[in-house]
């Protein structure tokens, strides 16, 4: 098992209330490092912090306001003197038909998304920068910016533009040593329990076409988190990874390969059997 040492380290997690944020706050705090974990739902952060009275700290705030951002942001130099690491894991993910889709809707899903992830950026840059040592920002995306997916037209447009923003930050924040990245996770078991029948069934026939035939845990998705937030990746800015079991490059083959065109049978050598 990979272990990181973040002891002297502060780590802003937003989107801790459950999942993998909630997940990323308890390895940073196993691996020594103070933690502010950010949420709208206060019950889940409490849950979270609970078994981390001393190195976490919680703060009740909504991204997509310059408020609760600088919120965020502030608190974890008002309660640790400090920051370090970002991690923007913080969104929203309705969906509904494209001829259903509502427009307050899709702008809130932009909001959380879009302008949640730009102005904590830039608030923990603006921090990191008067520090003058550098640090660390993590964004999030998805797989599915690659690869359609019916119901998902909100979603998906503001996770590709959460990509095209983390370029160009990516590139602005190189001069003071901030390197920023984006993880883009695939099917993470993160889902509700149980689940309504509906999503069981379309999970039902989605999981065995992936290449591993499984969906991903939050701690393989936090295990990304911890590298890019680590010495490890030092030359690593700009970049998307993904932690998605290979399903975007494909599906799990479903029988033996065999190759019938005949087309080819001068190529492979059939045709002089």
């Amino acid at each position: 098992m990979v272990t990181y040492d973040f002891k002297g380290q502060v780590a802003i997690v937003t989107g801790a209330a459950r999942g993998v944020g909630r997940t990323i706050v308890n390895g940073f705090a196993a691996a020594g490092a103070r933690v502010l974990a950010a949420d709208r739902d206060e019950a889940g952060l409490r849950d979270t912090c609970r078994p981390h009275e001393k190195s976490v700290r919680a703060v009740v705030a909504d991204i997509s306001s310059p408020q609760g951002a600088g919120a965020i942001t502030g608190a974890a130099v008002e309660h640790f003197g400090q920051l370090d690491i970002c991690v923007n894991d913080a969104a929203v993910a309705p969906h509904a038909s494209l001829l259903d889709e509502r427009v307050e809707v899709w702008d809130k899903v932009y909001a959380v998304n879009c302008r949640g992830t730009f102005l904590m950026t830039q608030c923990a840059a603006r921090i990191m920068i008067k520090q003058g040592r550098g640090g660390r920002i993590i964004n999030f995306s998805s797989g599915v910016t690659r690869r359609g997916s019916p119901g998902a037209a909100a979603y998906a447009s503001s996770r590709a533009a959460v990509e095209s923003f983390s370029r160009v930050a990516a590139i602005e924040l190189a001069p003071y040593n901030i390197l920023l990245n984006t993880v883009s996770p695939g099917l993470i078991d993160t889902q509700p329990k149980p689940l309504p029948s509906g999503m069981a069934a379309r999970l039902g026939s989605r999981i065995p076409t992936l290449p591993l035939a499984r969906p991903g845990t939050p701690e393989e998705v936090a295990n990304l988190v911890f590298w890019l937030s680590s010495s490890a990746s030092s030359y690593v800015t700009g970049a998307v990874y993904t932690v998605d079991g290979g399903s975007g490059v494909g599906t799990r083959p479903s029988g033996q390969i065999v190759d019938d065109d005949v087309r080819y049978d001068w190529v492979t050598g059939k045709a002089s059997q």
